[in-house]
């Protein structure tokens, strides 16, 4: 049934939305930067000759200025884009003259004690202006917002929510029951519940369920340029 269900929309032409006009561009572009917005990544647009960044949405607004750019090991220093430790600039500067060719490019920065990534995208945009997306990375496996929304669909309780998000953080059952004051035998008692609730027969399958989970943003804010 549901092979003959795919089938049936795989044989249906894809009807995409129609390019607005000129009269239509900024209120298309108004509801890009709201859709951009409402993503769990932090996404800037970097000019690849000047480093100017030409957008960025708020989670890469806040990686990239104050004490965000500790988290994510860019800053914007002079208007143009910038490493915050001087031993990564290099592979910075490699990762955007290899995108300005074409090619895409994934870099680690920061120190030992925090190390994230930055994937450098390079935009076929039908401008001679050479542009690349840069994607940071996420700060933890899963939002708060879609965590709470994923728990509320599956009926989980209050505690076993709380319990859910500890695991999911990397905590150990052991770990989660002194976190939250409680025997171990109540932590396994809300894990074996929280895995009939999802449909998940282990832990791990349970972490990979949330993982996929779509990427919502944590809150809606103002479109920074």
């Amino acid at each position: 049934m549901l092979h003959s269900t795919f089938a049936a929309l795989a044989s249906e032409s894809v009807n995409y939305i129609d390019e607005p006009s000129t009269s239509e561009s900024p209120d298309a572009l108004g509801l890009m930067q709201c859709v951009l917005e409402q993503m769990d990544y932090g996404l800037a647009l970097v000019h690849m000759a000047t480093r100017q960044i030409r957008f960025a949405n708020r989670l890469a607004h806040d990686g990239l200025n104050g004490p965000g750019s500790l988290r994510s090991g860019l800053c914007v220093v002079a208007g143009r884009l910038s490493t915050l430790l001087p031993t990564d600039h290099a592979q910075l500067e490699r990762a955007l003259l290899r995108a300005h060719g074409g090619v895409r490019a994934l870099i680690s920065l920061g120190g030992e004690d925090c190390t994230t990534s930055v994937a450098v995208v390079p935009l076929n945009a039908p401008t001679p202006t050479p542009y690349a997306l840069l994607v940071f990375a996420k700060q933890q496996l899963c939002d708060s917002s879609t965590m709470a929304l994923f728990a509320r669909e599956r009926g989980l309780t209050s505690a076993e929510s709380n319990v859910l998000a500890s695991v999911c953080s990397g905590m150990r059952p052991t770990e989660i029951a002194q976190h939250h004051g409680v025997q171990i035998s109540t932590v396994r008692s809300q894990l074996r519940s929280i895995r009939l609730k999802t449909r998940c027969d282990t832990i791990r399958q349970l972490v990979e369920t949330v993982s996929i989970l779509p990427p919502m943003a944590r809150h809606m804010a103002a479109v920074q340029h």
